[in-house]
């Protein structure tokens, strides 16, 4: 079949299925992924996980599709099953983290402010100062977990306490 051109009016996902053919796994990509997202989504109730669970689903059905009679209707099961297991998961980590009470305040002012400070900070000089000061973590430590130099985290560090002192004179 020759490849249409855009200015006939077609759509992309005939484009599509004119270049990998009909029965292609990207044809299946392409004409599923939305409306499994929109399945996932209305069954978590949020965008980001319903993306990854749809994601899950395609990398499930990828290696399996050529063996697949129907691998829309095996997707939609996946998607299912997996929007399913990730509402229990999130149902029982919610019943966990409600056994625990918040952390209350610790009654010393110095301290609720330094805790402000320190979420004023850029993400990666909160995580050295936690780090190092609340996990106490050597230097060596710290730029393996970070997987970056030790100059970078004695770098970040020094800047992230200038930061700190900054933000406590305020």
């Amino acid at each position: 079949m020759a490849r249409p051109r855009l200015d006939e009016g077609v759509t992309d996902t005939q484009i599509d299925d004119a270049v990998a053919g009909p029965g292609s796994f990207d044809a299946v990509f392409g004409a599923e992924r939305l409306p499994m997202v929109r399945l996932a989504f209305l069954i978590v109730g949020s965008r980001a996980v319903a993306e990854e669970i749809v994601q899950d689903a395609f990398a499930t059905l990828y290696p399996r599709f050529d063996a697949l009679d129907n691998a829309a209707a095996y997707l939609r099961t996946t998607v299912v099953h997996g929007a399913l297991r990730a509402k229990r998961r999130h149902r029982m980590e919610a019943e966990r983290l409600a056994r625990y009470p918040e952390p209350g305040v610790v009654g010393v002012g110095e301290i609720d402010t330094t805790w402000d400070a320190l979420r004023a900070l850029k993400p990666e000089r909160r995580a050295v100062i936690v780090l190092r000061f609340y996990a106490d973590l050597d230097h060596a430590q710290i730029a393996e977990l970070l997987e970056c130099p030790v100059a970078t985290v004695r770098t970040r560090l020094h800047r992230a306490l200038a930061d700190l002192r900054k933000e406590l004179e305020r």
